[in-house]
């Protein structure tokens, strides 16, 4: 069944079981927690324990920071299961993604895996980030919770990386930092690691992480700040840096610097001015201005 004719039939399905919170098609402003293309019901999840299980839920780390944004979880679902919905605690409601096909982890059972972003305005403290299956007739499992440690800003902004590729502007627009490592990884906001963490035997340490993609879509979260850092030995050579301009979001410019720290020690920095002309072209992988090169030994 297509995606979208799935998430439309389990939302027919807990409507006309009087579970649902909301229509459908609410977008979840306002929500601390966001995960980009899935479904959002307002009011708390439906309790319930006659419907399949969640067999394992996957993040990359549980500790995050206000305004974090593609923050991949994943997990594992029982054999009837066609969805798992997501919710945090004291939020306004509930996240919806459908199962997916089975993956090397999970072999015979359907999966999710999402990109969860986080409110810029979520106050520091612990949460609680509760899963639940749900089937084709709108039956909740039991949940499966994990806690979440929320920070004020990412580890990397209090100078504790090892290496740290740091972007900052002035004005509320869009401006998104890439950095190309000696690998020919590219780390930027559509691809947020410099490998995949959750392969085999891999884990958050010696892999480029880029905190937060700061006003994304011109949605104004007042960080104006992106880091891409590595929190344990980065690879040795030749690094690029770019600056892209997806947008200016109504404004006339944007002034902006960038500032790498090797070991806590200032290794290159640049600065410049965007404008109109550098929001035109695509805004992917290779995208930006170079702004520019250094070397790890």
């Amino acid at each position: 069944m297509p995606v979208r004719a799935l998430l439309l039939a389990l939302a027919g399905a807990l409507l006309a079981t009087g579970c649902a919170g909301g229509a459908a098609s609410d977008p979840g402003l306002g929500a601390k927690l966001r995960f980009e293309g899935a479904e959002y019901v307002r009011g708390a999840t439906p309790a319930g324990d006659d419907g399949p299980e969640v067999l394992s839920l996957e993040l990359l780390s549980n500790t995050i920071w206000s305004g974090a944004t593609n923050r991949p979880v994943r997990g594992a679902l029982g054999s009837q299961a066609t969805a798992a919905t997501l919710a945090m605690s004291g939020d306004t409601g509930y996240w919806i993604l459908p199962a997916g096909v089975p993956d090397v982890e999970a072999p015979a059972l359907p999966t999710f895996r999402g990109q969860a972003s986080f409110s810029a305005t979520l106050a520091e403290g612990s949460y609680t980030l509760e899963a639940r299956a749900v089937d084709s007739a709108g039956h909740f499992g039991p949940p499966r919770r994990q806690t979440l440690s929320v920070l004020p800003e990412p580890p990397s902004a209090a100078g504790d990386a090892a290496l740290r590729v740091a972007l900052r502007w002035d004005s509320e627009s869009d401006l998104d930092l890439h950095v190309v490592d000696p690998q020919g990884d590219e780390i930027f906001h559509g691809s947020r690691s410099s490998r995949d963490a959750f392969s085999p035997g891999s884990s958050a340490e010696g892999v480029g992480l880029l905190d937060a993609d700061s006003n994304g879509n011109c949605v104004i979260d007042g960080l104006r700040r992106e880091t891409v850092a590595w929190t344990s030995e980065p690879p040795t050579g030749h690094y690029l840096v770019r600056v892209d301009t997806t947008s200016l979001c109504g404004r006339p410019s944007a002034y902006w610097s960038v500032r790498v720290l090797l070991r806590g020690e200032a290794l290159a920095s640049a600065s410049g001015s965007s404008f109109d002309v550098d929001t035109r072209g695509a805004h992917d992988r290779g995208a930006g201005l170079l702004a520019l090169e250094f070397d790890v030994p």
